[in-house]
């Protein structure tokens, strides 16, 4: 039988430290407007071990800004010494069970699968800002963070079972997938929606550095960029044809059939980005195309260099 005054004195300690842990965070409770109120804390929310005390938060806009100060540290982990973030689940994100400085680092927090990936205070702040407008062209990004040890690290999350063609990546909601895996149909239908990845980047004036498949994922619906780091803002409005030549050149060398889904992938960028495909045909072949099917025989040839 259970001893009830002993269980009834192990929950009253349970509750005063868990009262603790809220009046620590109740400025950061407080000033979390727009936030849903009146929700649980989950099981990892809900055991704050050594936890950091929050002595600064603010928003501007849709961005919130946290920083922490640390009386005790796990040399094993990343602590996050300030954090700017967009996503509400993360009001509780202090220490990833990492190493820090570690390149690449998937975990879970809330039920939640993240990736974060060492870069620079600069493409953090400028891929964050841009996020809203890159939306499905990369997995989504919620934040950026700088570590005690200085490190700085952008945040993606992986919001439904996803693929991921870099084996170096392992996590829930995260399935592994090798293109060499592929037959015909899944390599045509992988370039059909990476084709469909291209457009939607390139309208918003951004470009895919490393456009090979390892550095793409799938859902079930679509291709995105897996690694924010692989972009950048397009120079020239005609820049994001080479791009898409640079991804079918990537494609092919890796076992793509040049059959039916190819000219169906330069037909569909081509009448997407009919204003930019013209202009690039202009510059290259120092007069204006006919047509778009021209300009697709142009493309094709490219491709194929």
């Amino acid at each position: 039988m259970y001893n009830s005054k002993r269980l009834v004195g192990v929950l009253g300690m349970e509750r005063n430290r868990m009262l603790g842990w809220t009046q620590t965070h109740e400025a950061v409770e407080e000033m979390m407007e727009g936030f849903n109120r009146g929700e649980g804390m989950s099981p990892e929310e809900s055991a704050p071990v050594d936890a950091p005390e929050p002595v600064h938060f603010r928003r501007k806009g849709s961005i919130y800004s946290i920083r922490y100060s640390w009386k005790k540290q796990d040399a094993s982990a990343i602590h996050i010494e300030s954090m700017e973030f967009s996503d509400r689940n993360l009001r509780y994100l202090h220490q990833i069970d990492a190493k820090d400085g570690s390149d690449s680092i998937a975990f879970t927090h809330s039920g939640f699968t993240y990736i974060a990936r060492k870069t620079t205070l600069k493409a953090a702040r400028r891929l964050l800002a841009a996020a809203e407008k890159i939306g499905e062209c990369v997995s989504g990004i919620v934040a950026y963070f700088r570590t005690l040890a200085g490190n700085i690290y952008i945040l993606s999350r992986v919001d439904k079972a996803t693929w991921s063609l870099d084996r170096n990546l392992s996590a829930p909601h995260l399935q592994g997938a090798s293109w060499d895996d592929f037959d015909s149909a899944h390599k045509s239908r992988f370039a059909e929606l990476a084709t469909e990845m291209m457009v939607r980047l390139h309208r918003s004036g951004h470009v895919f550095t490393n456009p090979v498949p390892s550095e793409m994922m799938l859902d079930t619906r679509k291709a995105f960029v897996a690694d924010p780091r692989n972009l950048r803002p397009m120079k020239s409005a005609h820049e994001g044809v080479d791009n898409f030549i640079l991804m079918l050149r990537g494609l092919l060398r890796r076992g793509f059939a040049c059959d039916g889904t190819l000219f169906y992938c330069l037909s569909v960028y081509v009448n997407s980005m009919e204003g930019e495909c013209r202009a690039w045909y202009r510059k290259n072949r120092r007069s204006a195309p006919a047509d778009l099917f021209q300009v697709a025989q142009e493309l094709e040839s490219r491709v194929a260099a």
